[in-house]
């Protein structure tokens, strides 16, 4: 279940869309790498913080009770851990 209030959920909704886009565009024969995913996860940070920073000028929008734009910057440390893992030959 998804708490969220106002907006809250384009937190997840750009993220998920930069993933499908990035699986379109980068993936082979509609599959997706590790990298592709984590690339796109970190693309879409700046876009949810951004936007996230905008939408709360006037109203206030969170989803599991974290304001939208720091959800963007939860997603890029998510990103950056995993392709720190990835670059270390962990995962």
């Amino acid at each position: 279940m998804i708490i969220y209030k106002g907006w809250g959920f384009i937190a997840l909704l750009i993220p998920l869309c930069a993933i499908l886009l990035g699986i379109y565009f980068f993936g082979t024969n509609g599959n997706s790498s590790l990298e592709v995913f984590l690339y796109s996860l970190l693309a879409s940070a700046p876009v949810v913080f951004m936007v996230g920073i905008w939408m709360n000028r006037k109203s206030h929008h969170d989803m599991w009770f974290i304001r939208v734009q720091y959800w963007g910057i939860i997603w890029a440390v998510i990103a950056l851990v995993f392709l720190g893992l990835k670059a270390m030959n962990i995962i």
